[in-house]
């Protein structure tokens, strides 16, 4: 018989995911500041991680909503792994973002 999770395991997956999509919006308006001040090598580039920022931003909104409305099914595994994708794509961005 599994444990079962302490209730405060929920709130910090929920805060991780609320930041992750504030985190996420930052990153998508960075890279699309530089898509209008770029040339065309940069803008091509900087199309790419707008995308990856809005992907990011839908997979923490979307296991917010699993975490939300998926109650103790088994469907909640989804919902963590979708906040921890967007945090390591996150981790990703920052990284991108500072050295450009």
């Amino acid at each position: 018989m599994p444990l079962p999770k302490p209730p405060g395991l929920d709130r910090v997956i929920t805060l991780l995911g609320t930041a992750d999509a504030v985190a996420h919006v930052a990153f998508f308006w960075i890279f699309a500041w530089k898509i209008v001040s770029s040339g065309a090598l940069g803008r091509a580039a900087a199309i790419v991680w707008t995308v990856l920022a809005l992907v990011g931003l839908a997979s923490a909104i979307a296991g917010r909503l699993i975490l939300k409305y998926g109650g103790r099914t088994p469907a909640r595994r989804f919902g963590v792994w979708a906040i921890g994708a967007s945090t390591a794509l996150a981790g990703v961005l920052l990284v991108v973002a500072h050295s450009a």
